[in-house]
């Protein structure tokens, strides 16, 4: 019997929050040393991590210095390791975490949270049942500038009026097949119309889409129009639509109750684009296997500015009788 492995390898500098590494096909393990720890960290700190599949998850093998003279022990860090996360597996939610403290009246809106474990910029994330900002309540938003268990931005949301405690859920959209329909955040009254969603949205100039805008979003005129796609960036829409004089979009308050939220739903494949079928945009499998490192002094991403190498390896097995 021949045992093989597929490695795959590379380095990072620690940025003080979780590290994301993509992995093709997925791995049985990944290994991580940190450089800067090895020589010159105190007691305490970790120096190399291990995962194997099978683990559970945010757990890891951790060799951790014990003193200054450089002594080692073994332990398992049960917080704080690997999370292996396949985009196209139907558990997407991840664990409720409700220390949400505000959400602010800025124009990109800042969640205050006191553990943002896990969190990369990037991610998206689920709010839920904050108060005064129950207009949030069930949206997926993007995150971007993730302070460790301090705050992160809803990058492309909408500003409201400041809400206070609650809740929030990392998500993983899936990705198996595109284009998706998305929330919609902000359209502007002009010529042409531009359309900014939650989250990336991933169309391309070219293709047909329909906007859902219910009457709680003041642009009742944009309902139910079908537009073609001029140009994009990840989460602006340029359409052909004039909405010049068409009333102001705005979101509801968060007294307004139940609604439904206001989408940009594809309608129709790129013209541009040359497609092998015509199903093409809904075939188009574009999940993804990665590992999330958790960050600090004893955990496999590391602290700010720590030099982290890392190893992740497939086993293979052929048997030869």
């Amino acid at each position: 019997m021949a045992d093989n492995t597929k490695i795959l390898s590379g380095s990072f500098v620690g940025s003080g929050v979780a590290e994301k590494i993509v992995l093709r096909g997925g791995v049985d393990w990944i290994k991580t040393w940190n450089y800067t720890v090895t020589a010159a960290g105190g007691a305490g700190t970790g120096v190399q991590f291990m995962w194997r599949r099978g683990m559970t998850q945010d757990y890891a093998f951790e060799w951790q210095k014990l003193a200054a003279d450089d002594s080692i022990t073994q332990v398992i860090a049960t917080s704080g390791g690997f999370t292996y996360i396949d985009s196209t597996d139907p558990n997407k939610l991840g664990a409720l975490n409700s220390t949400i403290t505000a959400i602010s009246a800025a124009a990109i809106p800042i969640v205050s949270a006191t553990s943002t474990a896990t969190l990369i910029a990037g991610d998206i994330v689920k709010i839920l049942d904050v108060t005064g900002a129950q207009q949030f309540g069930g949206i997926d938003f993007q995150i971007d500038t993730v302070i460790a268990n301090t705050s992160f931005r809803l990058v492309y949301a909408p500003q409201i009026v400041a809400g206070t405690t609650g809740s929030f859920r990392p998500v993983d959209l899936p990705k198996e097949f595109y284009p998706k329909w998305r929330y919609i955040s902000k359209i502007t009254a002009a010529n042409p119309a531009v359309i900014t969603t939650t989250v990336d949205h991933g169309y391309v100039a070219g293709q047909l889409i329909r906007l859902r805008v219910p009457s709680e979003f003041g642009m009742t005129q944009m309902d139910n129009l079908v537009g073609t796609v001029v140009s994009v960036t990840d989460s602006t829409i340029t359409t052909d639509i004039n909405s010049s004089a068409f009333t102001a979009f705005a979101w509801p308050l968060t007294a307004a109750g139940a609604f439904t939220p206001a989408q940009v739903i594809p309608f129709g494949e790129s013209s541009s684009n040359t497609y092998i079928g015509l199903t093409d945009d809904a075939t188009d499998n574009r999940g993804e296997i990665y590992m999330s490192l958790a960050a600090g002094t004893d955990s496999p991403a590391g602290a700010l500015n720590d030099v982290i190498y890392w190893e992740a390896g497939k086993n293979f097995s052929d048997t030869n009788e």
